[in-house]
């Protein structure tokens, strides 16, 4: 199937997102902005079911984001002293294994805030309190905090990938923030395993393409039965096929 009709199949076929949704490339090499969608095989229990956005990718290693696990732990519950979050129910999300005592800050902005990073589209990030006190205060940003990161060493993301634990996609601020963040990884993966189980299907020999298809007949016929049991049969994939090569 052409990627941009897979592209098309996935939009209507998606229901979970408004806008959309990852479409699976052959051979899509990690960047930043990416998403890393965990293979059902995934062998660190640690990124089991995970959708990671990646904030960093280079020859020193690689930096990202779990964006589809949100914890029971509130905002507000992480910092008590913060009276402008008192009134607020926004989950803290478990960004990843690494440095859990720190938080990470991912935001939506039409400009660049101050102290923060871009990611792609209109997606920030900073550890900066003071761009999360600000948010807050202005009350017009959409806005979302993770306790730790996904972090590999140089090296250690590509081994992996050679393995097939994960599938680079592309991604989406929609999807980044999506209203049920849980069911982003069902989306992908399952939508990722049609595509490819596709792929693998058997298609038309590649002479048929250039030729054409054989000219139908009646193939109940005795004379056509007999003729048929007596000639050689090609093969192509495991299945029957009227030209080999």
């Amino acid at each position: 199937m052409p990627a941009f009709l897979f592209l098309v199949w996935l939009v209507l076929s998606s229901g979970g997102f408004h806008s959309l949704a990852a479409q699976p490339s052959i051979g899509m090499k990690p960047a930043v902005g990416r998403l890393l969608v965990a293979d059902r095989g995934m062998r660190d229990p640690r990124f089991a079911k995970s959708a990671i956005l990646l904030l960093r990718y280079e020859e020193k290693g690689a930096l990202g984001l779990i964006i589809n696990k949100p914890s029971d732990v509130k905002l507000a519950e992480l910092l008590p002293e913060a009276e402008e979050l008192k009134d607020r129910k926004d989950p803290v999300y478990v960004g990843g294994p690494v440095a859990r005592d720190g938080m990470m800050l991912m935001l939506r902005s039409e400009t660049q805030p101050d102290e923060a990073e871009h990611v792609f589209a209109d997606i920030y990030v900073s550890p900066s309190r003071d761009v999360l006190d600000r948010l807050v205060t202005e009350g017009d940003h959409t806005f979302r905090t993770y306790v730790g990161y996904a972090g590999w060493a140089p090296g250690q993301l590509d081994d992996e990938l050679k393995r097939q634990d994960w599938h680079v996609l592309p991604s989406d601020p929609e999807m980044v923030f999506a209203a049920e963040p849980e069911s982003i990884w069902d989306t992908l993966i399952e939508q990722t395993e049609v595509f490819f189980a596709r792929l693998r299907q058997p298609q038309p020999h590649r002479l048929i393409d250039r030729v054409g298809l054989p000219i139908p007949f009646d193939a109940s016929r005795p004379l056509v039965q007999q003729a048929l049991k007596t000639a050689p049969h090609g093969r192509w994939r495991g299945r029957s096929a009227i030209l080999s090569d």
